[in-house]
Order: structure tokens, then sequence, then C-alpha cells
């Protein structure tokens, strides 16, 4: 579920604020995040609820484990993936008037948790991913904390 709630934001934020999307009432519904996600979480339980295993990468990408070659095997505790790109960048921002702060990634990276209590809180999960070169702020909320 923390999964799905990171594949929601990552929807919500690709799709949801797109003002050619929402223009368009074939496009709307068809990228409506709720939906979008709905129908993730729906092939995911399909698959669970009649015993496959499945993958799931850091995009919220899934497939069936039957058929795949293994490479490698990490196992954890946390719901993180520590894929480094070179060319990632890392937003940091806060919706207007709002107490959270949010990541998104040029990759596309779902981050769990979704939200962040305070700057510094998001600053330091996204360093887990990217230099400090690579995080960007986006001025959503009128103020941008101290560099």
């Amino acid at each position: 579920m923390r999964v799905h709630k990171g594949v929601a934001g990552l929807y919500f934020f690709k799709f949801g604020m797109d003002p050619h999307i929402q223009a368009d009432e074939v496009r709307k519904f068809h990228y409506s995040p709720v939906r979008l996600a709905a129908m993730w979480l729906q092939t995911v339980e399909g698959y669970l609820l009649t015993g496959e295993a499945i993958l799931v990468n850091s995009n919220g990408g899934i497939m069936p484990l039957d058929g795949t070659i293994i490479l490698d095997t990490v196992e954890s505790t946390s719901l993180h993936w520590n894929d480094r790109f070179d060319d990632e960048i890392v937003t940091i921002c806060r919706w207007p008037q709002a107490k959270h702060w949010y990541l998104s990634s040029s990759k596309h990276r779902v981050f769990i948790p979704g939200k962040y209590n305070s700057y510094d809180e998001a600053r330091r999960e996204a360093l887990r991913y990217v230099p400090k070169d690579h995080i960007k702020t986006k001025e959503c909320a009128g103020a941008l904390p101290p560099e």
C-alpha cells in the first residue's frame, strides 16, 4: 500500500496538474490520476490474489516474477531503491500554504514516504539519491528556506 500511495502521488504530479490534459475531456478521463492509481492497485491485487509474486521497480512499474531471470537480490526492511543516475534531478517543493514538502524526480522515481514534515527532512531524503548540486527547490510556497 505504501508503494501504491507513492505511485498515486506520481500520477498526480505527472498528470493531475497538466492544463492540456484538464482541457481535453477524453484525455482527462484516461489520464485521471485516481483512475490510473486504481488500475495499478487492481493489477497488483490480481496477481497477489492468485498467489503470483510480482516485481516492482523504483518507478512503480510492475511485472510478474514468473519467467524472469534474477541477476541480483537485495533484501531490505525499507521500501527504498538506492539506484543512482548521473543525470537525475530531484526537486523539492511545497504547495502554497501547505505544511508538507514533496520530492519529484526527473527520472519519475517514486519516493516513499511521499511527503516530508520539513524542508530539511526532504533535503536529507533527496541527498540519498543525488548529490547536492542535483537538488532544486521550486518556489511553490512563496519563500524558500535558507540555503
